[in-house]
């Protein structure tokens, strides 16, 4: 279909071009600009698959992207809750960045979520409502066990990288060898 169409562009121009040469030049230029719109929008369209597992594939990557940054706002509006009905030292908001920009918490998400934060945050309201000697001193050493297993889930994070790096050197090692 197509040939026949460039075929009939062909053949009408060469017929507007015998019996109108004048007109030629502005076809040309009318066809030339045609040309360059059509490759600009062919630019803007870039790669787009039509196999259904592509298609399968990207939903997937899409929907686990939005679940990976929901939790993550999540996890920091709770953070950012403590910080501000209590604080934290300087060194403890330091980790707390690391663990975050790393999202370190992938393994114990959960248990953060779901127990860790929220009871921290009850005790932190608690705290601040009744104004208690005591309460004050507990909620700042429940602080420092949090910021602790932080650290501990940092290293474990750190140590699996430099294993999985590990094994993957060593993979190439012996496909190299193999070779």
């Amino acid at each position: 279909m197509q040939k026949i169409i460039v075929l009939f562009s062909i053949c009408t121009t060469s017929g507007i071009g015998i019996l109108y040469p004048h007109i030629l030049i502005g076809v040309a230029i009318v066809s030339f600009l045609g040309f360059f719109y059509l490759l600009w929008q062919e630019k803007q369209k870039g790669f787009k698959p039509q196999s259904e597992t592509y298609k399968a594939l990207e939903k997937l990557k899409k929907k686990r992207s939005k679940i990976e940054n929901n939790k993550h706002k999540y996890m920091n509006d709770q953070i950012a809750y403590i910080s501000t009905h209590w604080g934290y030292t300087k060194e403890q908001e330091k980790l707390i960045e690391k663990f975050i920009e790393n999202r370190a918490y992938s393994e114990m998400y959960n248990k953060l979520t779901a127990s860790l934060f929220p009871q921290m945050i009850m005790l932190i309201d608690y705290c601040n409502e009744k104004e208690k000697k005591g309460c004050k001193r507990e909620v700042s050493k429940r602080l420092r066990e949090l910021t602790d297993l932080m650290k501990e889930e940092l290293k474990k994070k750190k140590t699996l990288k430099s294993e999985n790096y590990e094994t993957t050197l060593e993979v190439y090692d012996q496909i190299i060898k193999g070779i």
